[in-house]
């Protein structure tokens, strides 16, 4: 009885210990060297999506697709610094800076989302509204399909360095400041990835379209400037 008895203690401790090891082999990354469909699909689930909570529908995080020039899924960073174009009384003989993130996905030659994310702060330090900085979201607005356009050879194969053909589109987008409630809609403005470089350009603000005279002296900071950011992917 007794040897019975401790068996199925030791059965017990065996099965234990199996599970724990499965439970660190489903938690470590696949990069460690450990290959399989357990594991794999274990290190995905970690990868959660934002819980929908950002400022303009957030930067969900989608699969990446194949790149060429007219598929492709590509997320990256926006680092540029604006010259004096306006803004309040504080900041108006000062440049400023924006610092975030984007996302553009493109199929058969259509965008189908776009969408930068950015902090917006005076270089010298000082407040612009009485804050030292402030979110901006640009995205994509109805009817969100727009048309793609090459500036290559018109071939539909990634370069020598794996990025895809220089494109551009004409978009037309939202603008939110701080908030979830957009300032303003269709705000025209032009997209182009070139290389390793997105840059959006020729952004068109009609100022007097905006009724709050701070959200009107934050925008006015971005109109008609160039931002500039890095592909990631």
């Amino acid at each position: 009885m007794t040897a019975e008895r401790f068996a199925f203690l030791e059965d017990k401790f065996n099965t234990a210990i199996a599970a724990i090891s499965l439970g660190v082999l489903l938690l470590l990354p696949a990069s460690l060297g450990f290959s399989g469909t357990i594991i794999e699909e274990a290190f995905g689930q970690l990868n959660l999506r934002p819980d929908g909570g950002e400022v303009g529908g957030g930067l969900e995080e989608e699969p990446i697709l194949p790149v060429n020039a007219s598929t492709f899924l590509l997320r990256g960073f926006i680092g540029s610094s604006l010259p004096a174009n306006g803004g309040d009384a504080a900041t108006e003989n000062s440049s400023h800076i924006v610092n975030g993130r984007w996302r553009i996905f493109a199929n058969e030659s259509l965008v189908n989302r776009f969408i930068a994310e950015m902090d917006l702060a005076a270089i010298n330090g000082t407040a612009i509204n009485g804050a030292a900085f402030h979110n901006i979201t640009i995205e994509e607005t109805a009817p969100h399909r727009f048309e793609l356009t090459e500036s290559g050879n018109g071939t539909n194969t990634t370069t020598a360095t794996g990025s895809i053909p220089p494109v551009s589109s004409n978009l037309m987008t939202r603008i939110y400041v701080n908030s979830n409630t957009p300032v303003i809609d269709n705000v025209p403005m032009t997209i182009s990835i070139r290389g390793q470089v997105l840059a959006i350009e020729n952004i068109d603000i009609d100022e007097t379209r905006i009724t709050d005279t701070g959200q009107q002296d934050i925008l006015r900071i971005i109109d008609g400037q160039s931002i500039f950011g890095i592909v990631s992917r």
